[in-house]
């Protein structure tokens, strides 16, 4: 995490450590949607920017270079309170292939009804996200039957099992160790395979 500070104290600088955004996963496939979360750990009120929470940082050459928000903001809104305990969730879109996080500034003691600055907050800290791979292929849903989850076409027979009902509801993305192609291990497919009495195809 990275954490920049104007003016902060160091008791509320550690308690910032534990508001690291988390991604729902580590691996995404170029164009592929996810969710950040971002939850108060602190028994302060926080602030996010009004308009986009985040911006995206992209690696290049060992450094991390702002790619910009996925909005494009007119103005910049008010900043929006976060009480202490309180989970904020973003959606995310994966951009190009290579290795990304999210950068959000937080704000402390900021004044209502006004954007998030360094003039309207006692403090404004930045936090990043913990960093994720974009990989060039996306995953597809193929098989005879729909049953598999891969980068590309793949042929099977065509027979039809039971358990292959629970991949209607799905979802195909990298999932998988390494970023592998495999379908989210979610507690519904986990239910609706062992209802089944199968196990999900390798």
């Amino acid at each position: 995490m990275t954490i920049r500070t104007t003016g902060a104290s160091a008791a509320l600088l550690l308690l910032l450590l534990a508001c690291t955004p988390e991604t729902d996963r580590d691996h995404y496939g170029v164009g592929e949607s996810g969710v950040v979360r971002f939850e108060n750990a602190t028994r302060a009120t926080l602030y996010l920017a009004g308009c986009s929470h985040f911006e995206y940082e992209q690696q290049i050459d060992g450094a991390w270079v702002s790619q910009g928000p996925d909005a494009v903001c007119v103005w910049e809104g008010f900043a929006e309170p976060v009480a202490p305990g309180a989970v904020v969730r973003d959606p995310i879109t994966a951009r190009a292939p290579g290795t990304w996080r999210l950068r959000y500034p937080v704000g402390v003691d900021c004044a209502t009804a006004t954007p998030l600055s360094r003039e309207h907050c006692r403090a404004v800290w930045h936090v990043a996200s913990n960093p994720f791979e974009v990989h060039e292929a996306s995953c597809i849903v193929t098989g005879c039957s729909g049953q598999l989850c891969a980068d590309e076409p793949l042929a099977t027979t065509c027979e039809w099992l039971p358990q292959y009902a629970c991949y209607r509801d799905a979802r195909c993305g990298r999932f998988g160790p390494g970023g592998a192609c495999a379908w989210e291990p979610t507690p519904e497919l986990a239910a609706c395979l062992e209802e089944s009495s199968a196990q999900p195809p390798r």
